[in-house]
C-alpha cells in the first residue's frame, strides 16, 4: 500500500496538461511568432515574493526565428536589464513508437545564459516553471499580455 501511496505523490509533480507534444508547447509560448509574457508570480525556496514595484517588472520575451525560438528575460524599468535564455525547444519522450515526439517536462535552451527550465504548466495564456540557480529553486508564473 506505501508503494502505490508513493506513485500517487510523483503523479502531482507533472506538469499540466499532459499529452502534448513537443511542437505544441513550443507553438503554446511563442504563438507561432512572437510573443510577451508578463510576470504574475515568482516564489523562491518556497516564498512567496514581492512583485510589485519598478526592480520587478520583468517580461519574458519570445521570437519565432526561422530555425530556433529565442526567449529574453527583460526588466522594463529605470534601468533596463536582459537576460537570454538562448534558443528554446521543447523536451520530447525518446525513440518508443507510443511516445514520439511528446512533451516531457522541459524547455531546454542552447547559446544563452539558461540551460533549461522545468514547464509546471502552460496553455496559450499562462505559463508556470521552476528555475535553479545555485541550488535555489525559483518559480515564475507568466500570463500573456
Amino acid at each position: 500500500m506505501t508503494f502505490f501511496v508513493a506513485l500517487m505523490g510523483c503523479e502531482d509533480e507533472t506538469y499540466y496538461p499532459p499529452g502534448l507534444y513537443g511542437y505544441q508547447v513550443d507553438r503554446l509560448i511563442s504563438g507561432g511568432e512572437d510573443k510577451v509574457w508578463e510576470l504574475a508570480g515568482l516564489e523562491v525556496d518556497g516564498q512567496t515574493q514581492s512583485i510589485e514595484g519598478c526592480a520587478n517588472a520583468v517580461e519574458l520575451h519570445v521570437y519565432q526565428g526561422t530555425t530556433a525560438i529565442d526567449v529574453y528575460q527583460v526588466t522594463t524599468c529605470e534601468v533596463p536589464d536582459t537576460l537570454y535564455y538562448g534558443e528554446m525547444t521543447a523536451s520530447e519522450a525518446g525513440s518508443s513508437a507510443s511516445n514520439t515526439n511528446v512533451f516531457t517536462d522541459s524547455l531546454l535552451f542552447e547559446n544563452g545564459e539558461v540551460n533549461y527550465v522545468i514547464v509546471k504548466e502552460v496553455t496559450s495564456l499562462r505559463l508556470k516553471f521552476d528555475r535553479y540557480i545555485g541550488g535555489v529553486k525559483s518559480t515564475y508564473q507568466w500570463v500573456a499580455r
